[in-house]
């Protein structure tokens, strides 16, 4: 990715009660991938203490904000509340630099 781009930070802590979400993750994934100005995401779960972090990257913030009100992730962002999350914070930043290794 060549910036500048978006990062929306997405950290959460899962309830026990987890029915149905590994599948709609799979899908929320998927349809983010369809979505204008999706360019990608990483994520990680530390099964624990339940803690999840998933950063998703955008081209632009119109791009995020179509992607907050596609219907389908409202219903997902609905069962988060009610079933599947006991907190979560979102973070919209601004990617201006990036520079990684990589040993191989």
């Amino acid at each position: 990715m060549q910036p500048p781009y978006y990062a929306v930070i997405f950290t959460s802590t899962q309830t026990s009660s987890t029915r149905g979400y590994k599948q709609a993750a799979d899908l929320m994934e998927e349809l983010a991938a369809t979505m204008p100005g999706f360019l990608g995401v990483e994520g990680a779960r530390n099964d624990s203490d339940h803690l999840g972090i998933t950063v998703s990257y955008w081209r632009s913030l119109e791009d995020i904000a179509r992607w907050k009100a596609q219907a389908e992730h409202q219903g997902a962002q609905r069962m988060g509340k009610s079933d599947w999350y006991d907190n979560y914070t979102v973070r919209i930043c601004k990617v201006e630099r990036e520079y990684s290794f990589d040993k191989k």
